[in-house]
C-alpha cells in the first residue's frame, strides 16, 4: 500500500505540474505590469495625481509602444511642461514633428506655444503665432493677448482682449481681467523723478512710493547742508569743518538725484515683472 500511495501522489504531483506549466504564460501575461494597458492606468494615475515627472516616464513608455497614438503624445509633453521640464517637452516636439510644425493638430500646437511662451524663447513663439498653424481662433487670441502682455503693449493687449471676449464669451476671464489692470499701471518716468529730487532732495523716490529711501536721503542732504552752512558761519570760506560738510551735503544731494532715476526704474521693472508672473502662472494653470 504504501508503494502505491507514493506513486499515487507522484501522479498527482506531475498533473499538478503540468497544469501549472500550461497555465503559467497566461497568469504571466494579465500579471504584466509593463503591458500598455497597465502603463497607460499607470500613467493616467500618476498625471491626476500630480506626479508629473513619473507620470512623463510612463507616458514615454506608451508612445514607444503606439508611436501614433495622439493622446499619448500629447499627455507626455504636458507632463513634461508641468513638470517644468520645458526642454524635454520642446525637444519631444521637434522629435515627432522634426521641421513641420505646421503640421501639429490643435493641442499639441497649444502645448508647444506654451513651452516656447514659459521657456522664454519668445522669438520662436511668435514666429510660430504668426504663421499658419493649427491654433484654434480662440486659443489664438489668448496668446496673443499674453504675447502683448509680455511685450509690455499693455494697452494694445487690452483692446484685443476686450475684443475677443466681445466676440466669444469663453474667452478667459483672467486675462481680460489681467490686460485691464496692466492697462491702468501708471509708470513712473525716470526724467520726473531726477526733476523732484533736484528741486526737494528724496521727494522724487516719494514720486516712486518709496518712502523710507525719500526721508533718509533728504535728511542726509540737509544735515550736512545744515552743518556746512554753521561752519561757514562760525568760520568763514575758509572753514575746513564747513567745507568737509559741505562736500558730503552735495555728494548726498547728486546720490540723491541717481538714486531717484533707479528708483523709477525698478518701480517700473517690479510692476512689469508681475504682470509677466501672472501670465506665466496662467500659461502654467492650463487656462487656455
Amino acid at each position: 500500500m504504501t508503494l502505491k500511495y507514493l506513486q499515487t501522489k507522484n501522479c498527482h504531483r506531475i498533473i499538478i505540474s503540468l497544469i501549472f506549466l500550461a497555465l503559467y504564460p497566461t497568469f504571466c501575461y494579465t500579471q504584466n505590469l509593463y503591458d500598455r494597458e497597465h502603463s497607460q492606468k499607470y500613467a493616467e494615475y500618476l498625471f491626476s495625481s500630480r506626479q508629473h515627472t513619473l507620470a512623463a516616464e510612463e507616458f514615454e513608455r506608451l508612445v514607444y509602444f503606439d508611436r501614433n497614438n495622439i493622446n499619448f503624445k500629447y499627455y507626455l509633453i504636458k507632463s513634461y511642461r508641468l513638470s517644468g521640464d520645458l526642454n524635454s517637452g520642446i525637444d519631444r516636439i521637434y522629435s515627432f514633428y522634426g521641421s513641420s510644425l505646421d503640421t501639429m493638430p490643435q493641442i499639441m500646437a497649444t502645448e508647444f506655444v506654451k513651452l516656447e511662451l514659459l521657456s522664454d524663447s519668445l522669438s520662436v513663439f511668435r514666429t510660430f503665432i504668426q504663421q499658419k498653424n493649427r491654433l484654434s481662433l480662440e486659443n489664438k487670441a489668448v496668446v496673443q493677448s499674453c504675447d502683448l502682455l509680455l511685450n509690455g503693449d499693455y494697452e494694445q493687449a487690452n483692446l484685443l482682449a476686450e475684443d475677443a471676449a466681445g466676440k466669444n464669451p469663453d474667452f478667459p476671464r483672467d486675462i481680460k481681467i489681467l490686460s485691464e489692470k496692466a492697462a491702468r499701471i501708471k509708470f513712473k518716468s525716470p526724467v520726473i523723478a531726477a526733476g523732484f529730487s533736484a528741486i526737494i532732495p528724496g521727494t522724487g523716490k516719494f514720486y516712486t512710493k518709496n518712502w523710507a529711501d525719500g526721508v533718509v536721503s533728504m535728511l542726509f542732504v540737509v544735515a550736512n547742508a545744515w552743518q556746512a552752512y554753521r561752519g561757514f558761519n562760525e568760520h568763514g570760506v575758509k572753514s575746513g569743518y564747513g567745507w568737509t560738510f559741505a562736500s558730503l551735503s552735495v555728494s548726498f544731494y547728486i546720490g540723491n538725484i541717481f538714486g531717484a532715476v533707479k528708483a523709477a526704474k525698478r518701480y517700473n521693472k517690479n510692476k512689469k515683472n508681475e504682470i509677466d508672473n501672472q501670465v506665466f502662472d496662467f500659461v502654467r494653470s492650463d487656462g487656455f
